[in-house]
Order: structure tokens, then C-alpha cells, then sequence
């Protein structure tokens, strides 16, 4: 359960999350590739969503426990990287950027400024938005928000936007999509490599405290 306050709990959090989906997608995909040839078309179609909705629950998942361990770690904002600087002030930026006010834009210079001495507030409960589909661009935003480096994801945006949101938001639109079984082996062995990595990178993040400033300590 989160807040979480120390290294060994946000490991074994991001185990015990792990853990549970992987057993569900392999007995999902052994169903498929068990399965009589009418019930396949069926089983495929339930198993995109699956999927997908595991991708999403746990990259949110996994984010928001990374920023709930920053967040407790008891540190100012001059301590912290950018992304977790603007976590932390991100209401005071969004009053700033909504007004024309000279007062809001100052306050917010000064919270910049001289408010670097300050412990950092992280709100880490609503810091991953889910409103929309878990594509690569909001990917793209969570990775930001977290300060991993996003580079290693670029190449598999077709993956993520086409075969599997694409084709995840056409079943539940109620369209008769026919996955092929070579297919979905494919996309299952390429998104669980995806959240295996962004488990790796949320640990080595907090391993090797990324999120700290550069310059802060010295």
C-alpha cells in the first residue's frame, strides 16, 4: 500500500504488481493457443483488452509508486530534477499560465526562486492522469513526469499505437476486428518486454536516486 517511504518497499511493490498480471497474461495466452479454432477469434478479442488494460494499470501503477517514494524522501525543491520540481508546483503554474495577473505570474517566480529552500510538496496521488488511452504520447508525458529517459520507447510507438491501442479501441467501439493468433503472441511478448523495462527503469531511478538535482549536496 503507498504512500511508500523506503527503497525495499517500492521493489517489492513493483514485484507483488508484476506478478499477478504476468500469471493472468500467460493463462490468457495459453487459453488462446489452446483453444478450438471457433473459440479463438473470441478469446483474441477479449485478449487485446486484456492486455492493454494491464499496460495501462501498470505504468500508472508503477508511476505513481515511484513518485509517492520521491515524495516522501523528505527533500527541498532545489534538491529535486525539473520534472519534480514542476510536479510540485503545478498548480501554482497552472493558475499562472490561466491569468493574465501579475501577482500569480510573481508568485510563482518567487516559489521558483527563493522557494527552492523549501521541502518539495508532491501531490503523487493524482500525478498520473488517466483519462486518456495509454498511447505513446502520454507515455511519452508519464515518462517526463517520472524523469526517465524515453529514448529506449521510440522505436516501439507503432506497437503501442497501432496493434495494440489501435486495435484494442476498435473491439470495444464493437468493430469485428480478426486478430490473427502469431499476431497476438507477438504484441503480448512485446508489451510484457515493455512494462519489464519500465519496472527496471522506475527501480534504477530510485536506485541510483535520479531524482535528485545534479548540483544538489555539492
Amino acid at each position: 500500500a503507498m504512500p511508500i517511504r523506503a527503497r525495499q518497499q517500492l521493489s517489492q511493490f513493483l514485484e507483488d504488481c508484476l506478478a499477478w498480471r504476468k500469471r493472468e497474461l500467460t493463462t490468457l495466452k495459453l487459453t488462446v493457443s489452446k483453444s478450438r479454432r471457433h473459440e479463438q477469434a473470441v478469446f483474441l478479442r477479449a485478449a487485446i483488452c486484456l492486455l492493454y488494460a494491464h499496460w495501462e494499470g501498470f505504468i500508472r501503477e508503477a508511476a505513481t509508486a515511484y513518485i509517492s517514494y520521491v515524495a516522501t524522501q523528505g527533500l527541498r525543491y532545489r534538491d529535486l530534477t525539473p520534472n519534480f520540481v514542476a510536479l510540485g508546483l503545478q498548480s501554482a503554474i497552472r493558475q499562472a499560465g490561466e491569468s493574465n495577473s501579475p501577482l500569480l505570474h510573481t508568485e510563482l517566480v518567487v516559489k521558483m526562486t527563493s522557494g527552492q529552500s523549501d521541502n518539495a510538496v508532491l501531490s503523487w496521488r493524482d500525478a498520473i492522469e488517466s483519462r486518456s488511452n495509454l498511447n505513446s504520447k502520454v507515455l511519452t508525458e508519464i515518462l517526463c513526469r517520472v524523469g526517465v529517459d524515453g529514448t529506449a520507447y521510440q522505436s516501439k510507438k507503432p506497437i503501442i499505437d497501432e496493434r495494440l491501442v489501435g486495435n484494442r479501441n476498435r473491439v470495444v467501439h464493437g468493430e469485428h476486428l480478426a486478430i490473427q493468433p502469431d499476431d497476438y503472441v507477438g504484441l503480448h511478448d512485446d508489451i510484457v518486454q515493455l512494462i519489464e523495462r519500465f519496472r527496471d527503469d522506475v527501480e534504477n531511478a530510485a536506485a541510483t536516486e535520479k531524482y535528485r538535482a545534479t548540483s544538489a549536496g555539492e
